[in-house]
């Protein structure tokens, strides 16, 4: 029973947060949504701090250590970048709303989301090994030259970007609600595919 009244409060922020923005959100608006008085939602998350964090860890602690450890991995930079993609396409999948909130908070409350960012600093030493490889096998031939920044940005966006234009892909598309995730699977195979053609030296 507590876990369920924790849960329907966390998904009740995250939905003012994403709508209203950190600092516009009311807890009694949450613990209306909630369905439970503001006075037990205050038993659960004594502040709107303590709630906000707490959705911030569950999004960015399901992310980016998933993230990370793709990109720590065992393998060539195509590999990689393979990984990567399962990563992000299996993991939003999963947790469908994380794009909406991280961009939510990013436009509207920059420093705050990014100061709970920079906390997880620890994961970011897979970003320069990662670099450094692919540096390394460009250096010997093994694959096209490429930014890796631009490369990286663009797995983020083929990678994200269909999940946040998921209403306008089910409804001007045509695509049923249920249908979606196959088709994010089927985008996950289409992205490596772009992967292999464009790192490819033939």
């Amino acid at each position: 029973m507590a876990k369920d009244t924790e849960k329907a409060i966390l998904i009740a922020a995250q939905q003012h947060f994403v709508q209203k923005g950190y600092v516009a959100t009311r807890m009694e608006d949450i613990a209306a949504a909630a369905d439970i008085n503001k006075a037990m939602l205050h038993y659960y998350f004594r502040t709107k701090e303590k709630l906000f964090e707490e959705i911030v860890n569950q999004t960015l602690n399901t992310l980016i250590p998933r993230i990370a450890q793709a990109m720590d991995s065992e393998g060539t930079v195509l590999e990689k970048l393979e990984k990567v993609v399962d990563t992000y396409v299996s993991t939003l999948i999963e947790y469908p709303s994380i794009p909406f909130f991280i961009m939510s908070e990013l436009s509207q409350e920059r420093e705050h989301f990014v100061g709970e960012l920079k906390k997880r600093a620890h994961f970011l030493p897979a970003v320069p090994a990662f670099i450094a490889q692919m540096q390394q096998e460009m250096a010997v031939g093994k694959i096209r030259t490429f930014d890796p920044l631009h490369l990286f940005l663009s797995v983020v966006g083929m990678c994200v970007f269909p999940f946040m234009a998921k209403p306008l892909f089910c409804n001007v598309m045509d695509i049923p609600e249920a249908g979606f995730d196959y088709l994010m699977q089927a985008r996950a195979a289409e992205v490596k595919r772009f992967l292999q053609a464009a790192l490819s030296l033939e």
